[in-house]
């Protein structure tokens, strides 16, 4: 039978990142029309002006998509700590 490791670590630094991540996408403003002049055709301003000009739709919906996951890394990060500390302390009683 395998065992199975946690890296805590690794568990922190995903959770902090994605914090962070989630507090930089919350304080983004859209430039939307800034760059026009720069993509060369018509076609491509459009296809980006479809999504500059829903900027904060889609970036509430990233940022929820990251508060999920953020909110499951640490769910699953307390959920091995417990189960360390419940074998743990059966190993350890006298």
């Amino acid at each position: 039978m395998a065992d199975l490791k946690v890296d805590y670590q690794l568990l922190d630094s995903i959770e902090r990142d994605l914090g962070n991540l989630v507090s930089q996408f919350e304080h983004i403003e859209a430039q939307t029309g800034s760059y026009d002049g720069a993509m060369g055709s018509s076609d491509i301003v459009g296809a980006m002006g479809g999504f500059s000009g829903n900027w904060d739709h889609h970036r509430e919906q990233m940022v929820g998509s990251m508060q999920a996951l953020g909110q499951m890394v640490s769910s699953t990060k307390n959920h091995f700590r417990d189960a360390d500390d419940k074998l743990k302390s059966s190993l350890t009683k006298k």
